[in-house]
């Protein structure tokens, strides 16, 4: 299969690198990544500014912008081929519940999802000493079932948190997470951060991961909510 690699941790990122060497003997793999952490950049595009991309070495490009410019400019100008599959990670540290909607590692999951492409995003649940034995394990059998079920992909993504030594595999909704401090005054301006409390809630990723279980979450690219359509319509404008 012909594999596309990428992330928002940068090219030269540990995780990135773990999907390379599991997955480069089995089958066509090709890292377009960035060129330095894209963290928090979203489904963002750079659209002011020329974007420069460098082979580092033999399938391995990196490109100066964000992680959903790496997978336009690898399907539209620097492949030859579409790519059956794309992996976007593994990002260090988790990418679960409200937080998807900031992240760069799931951003360009979503514009794979959009070209048309089976396109899962990847993150460790512990950001310290990930398990890089269970995530190559697992990876290797969700290649082997994405490829098996491509027809499933249709306007959808997968978005995988995987812990260390993990007890199985969880299907699971997205959970919350709340934040304290969210704005913190600095004499150099404000900083955008503040402490996480995850709500830990049967069914969600939170719960999956906290207890051990890898956590896969399907994620729509239609962000229509349907059922509203008809409520809407009554309230004639």
């Amino acid at each position: 299969m012909r594999i596309l690699l990428t992330n928002d941790d940068g090219v030269n990122s540990p995780g990135i690198k773990t999907l390379f060497d599991v997955l480069t003997d089995l089958h066509q793999v090709t890292v377009v990544a960035p060129a330095k952490p894209q963290n928090a950049t979203s489904h963002s595009l750079t659209l002011r500014s020329p974007l420069k991309a460098k082979k580092i070495k033999k399938d391995i490009i990196s490109v100066s912008g964000t992680p959903t410019d790496c997978v336009i400019l690898a399907v539209y100008s620097l492949l030859d081929n579409l790519p059956d599959i794309l992996l976007s990670g593994i990002n260090s540290g988790p990418n679960l519940g409200d937080d998807v909607t900031y992240s760069g590692t799931v951003g360009a999951a979503i514009e794979g999802a959009i070209i048309g492409i089976p396109s899962v995003s990847l993150s460790f649940y512990e950001k310290e000493n990930p398990d890089f034995r269970a995530a190559r394990e697992f990876v290797l059998k969700l290649i082997e079932k994405v490829e098996k079920n491509k027809e499933f992909f249709t306007d959808m993504l997968l978005n995988v948190n995987i812990p260390n030594s993990p007890r199985g595999v969880r299907i699971t909704k997205l959970g919350r997470r709340e934040y304290e401090n969210v704005v913190e005054k600095k004499r150099m301006g404000y900083l955008i951060g503040g402490e996480r409390k995850e709500l830990i809630e049967a069914g969600t990723d939170f719960g999956a991961c906290k207890k051990g279980y890898i956590s896969i979450t399907p994620l729509r690219t239609d962000l229509t909510y349907y059922e509203t359509i008809e409520t809407l319509k009554s309230w004639k404008f």
